[in-house]
């Protein structure tokens, strides 16, 4: 058996027979043409169709346009080529391609509808469109060096191994959607100038953009990614911004200063939609234990919850729960997420309502001021009297001995004062414990 299989490699390296792909390969049923005839016939503008084709180089200047239909193209190779029109291969299936050296096409390279085994781009200049939209690598998809000057279509193109982009530059729009990778999809070293655009994509495994930098939207809506995905390390422009809408994804590494203020959706004024993608970061952030992540991802659920709802005039309760939830809930502690600003918030009322029952000290019955060798109505009794009364309101709020010494408008301030103490001590100890207790 063993010597069976060793002569029947030699045999296939000795024809050079392509291998076959699945769904039925037709490399068997086409009727097989000589490179030079070929090269020949693209040099002179022909295009080749319903062929097989073994060991093409494509080099040199191409003046008319390189058109394959179904075409079965094994080991082609493309160097140090320039072609001054577009180049096509439509529904063809090539194995074994290689782009060994810097070539350039001038105007639209386009690989619809193929099927490709092997096969490497490296160190191609794309002037034109790119399309590689509805075909199938089987293997790796490594794309090296290229330079995509116009928009670069990867629509619905499936690959049952690993894909990667190593020192890639988009100038123009990525457009990634609805990809289907039977392993992972990396990006090394990739410059993006535009938007890329990974809507509906699907990855089994991790979706990573080790240093990549990036200009424009990355838009991750209706993504399928079923591993980790990692954008921790991505360099960001003035413009980038985010989408996440409706994605299936539960590991994401990202920071939250990465997404502050770059949601495209919370951006635009659609804050139903930016709180739909908070949520989906805070239960990330939680799967992570990324808990002071969660925090903040939360945080910015609710504050995008409140300006979702409709608020009018003609309907002036709404507006009221607008400022209540705005003054107690959002300034008070964060939504319960940090109770520093329920210390700060009650400090402040503390000095406010200080200040005016400095001014309404004649309203108060005292019966010895709190520094007895001072004036009675001096300033520094007013004030140590007030720090002493608001702190004891705050804090033990109508069980104070102050509702029984006072009379005129401060009783007004007093209830007041009371009622929010009470409240912000709530709030206080709700935040502390969401921090503490997990």
């Amino acid at each position: 058996m063993t010597e069976l299989n060793s002569a029947s490699d030699d045999l296939e390296l000795t024809n050079h027979a392509p291998e076959e792909l699945p769904d039925d390969s037709p490399s068997g049923r086409l009727p097989l043409m000589d490179a030079a005839t070929a090269l020949a016939m693209l040099k002179e503008g022909q295009p080749l169709a319903d062929v097989r084709i073994e060991k093409l180089t494509l080099q040199g200047e191409f003046t008319a346009p390189v058109i394959f239909k179904n075409v079965v193209l094994d080991r082609l190779t493309i160097k140090k080529a320039i072609f001054h029109e577009v180049v096509e291969f439509a529904k063809c299936t090539i194995y074994r391609a290689r782009c060994e050296r810097k070539s350039t096409f001038e105007k639209s390279f386009c690989m619809h509808a193929c099927k490709l085994k092997g096969c490497i781009f490296s160190g191609l200049t794309i002037q034109g469109l790119a399309r590689f939209d509805l075909s199938e690598f089987f293997g790796k998809g490594d794309f090296k060096y290229c330079v995509f000057q116009k928009d670069a279509k990867f629509w619905e193109v499936t690959c049952d191994g690993w894909f990667g982009f190593q020192h890639c530059e988009f100038h123009g729009l990525a457009d990634l959607r609805s990809m289907s990778i039977g392993q992972g999809l990396t990006f090394n070293h990739c410059l993006f100038q535009k938007d890329v655009l990974f809507r509906g994509i699907s990855i089994e495994k991790k979706l990573d953009f080790e240093v990549s930098h990036f200009d424009g939207m990355i838009d991750l809506s209706k993504a399928k990614l079923r591993d980790f995905v990692y954008l921790e390390t991505i360099s960001q422009g003035v413009r980038q911004q985010f989408a996440f809408a409706n994605a299936v994804v539960d590991r994401m590494l990202i920071k939250p200063k990465q997404i502050e203020g770059r949601l495209a959706s919370e951006n635009s004024g659609n804050h139903e939609l930016a709180m739909r993608e908070y949520g989906l970061l805070k239960a990330i952030f939680q799967t992570l234990h990324r808990f002071d992540e969660e925090d903040w991802a939360y945080y910015r659920f609710k504050v995008n919850q409140r300006k979702s709802k409709s608020r009018s005039w003609l309907k002036p309760w709404t507006k009221l729960a607008q400022i209540c939830d705005l003054v107690f809930l959002d300034w008070g502690c964060g939504y319960g997420t940090n109770p520093g600003r329920a210390v700060t918030s009650a400090l402040l009322a503390m000095l406010f309502f200080a200040v005016l029952y400095a001014i309404g000290y004649q309203h108060f019955e005292i019966d010895s001021p709190p520094i007895a060798d001072l004036p009675a109505d001096g300033i520094i009794n007013r004030v140590v009297y007030s720090l002493m009364t608001t702190v004891s309101v705050f804090t033990s709020g109508f069980g104070g001995d102050q509702f029984n010494t006072a009379h005129g408008w401060v009783l007004i301030p007093l209830n007041i004062e009371a009622l929010l103490g009470t409240l912000l001590w709530g709030l206080f100890v709700v935040a502390f414990s969401r921090k503490v207790i997990r």
